[in-house]
């Protein structure tokens, strides 16, 4: 892990806090394949990878991380799903009724907007926060 901490140095990645004590680098092994998901994790979050499995690993130390992720309720599942139902049959009508109308350029143009305001909520969601 040392060689991955220089490189994240070398390239200008720090952790956003210095460590209260100094930190001794330790062996971990991974499969190619597990290496690769946590590197391409990291890439997406703006880390190194090194630093990925350190924050991850003390996360999880400190209680604030947990090895799975608790299924919704069956009753709050299913209410997201009503919900979504009426979306999309209220959306669908909607946009039924602007094409009957002529009204093309103005759906198109509430679409593109859609599809930023996705991709803003989408790049928020894979910055880690500070």
């Amino acid at each position: 892990m040392a060689v991955n901490d220089s490189a994240a140095n070398d390239s200008g990645e720090h952790s956003e806090t210095k460590p209260a004590e100094p930190r001794t680098p330790r062996s971990i092994r991974f499969s190619n394949s597990e290496w690769a998901g946590i590197e391409n994790e990291a890439r997406a979050r703006g880390m190194a990878a090194a630093e990925l499995v350190r924050h991850a690993a003390v996360s999880f130390a400190e209680g604030k991380l947990t090895p799975y992720t608790e299924a919704l309720p069956l009753e709050i599942a299913a209410q997201i799903e009503r919900i979504y139902r009426g979306v999309y049959l209220l959306s669908t009508l909607k946009r039924d009724e602007m094409i009957r109308d002529g009204e093309q350029e103005a759906l198109d143009k509430i679409h593109k907007s859609a599809r930023e305001s996705q991709n803003a909520i989408l790049n928020e969601a894979s910055t880690p926060a500070p």
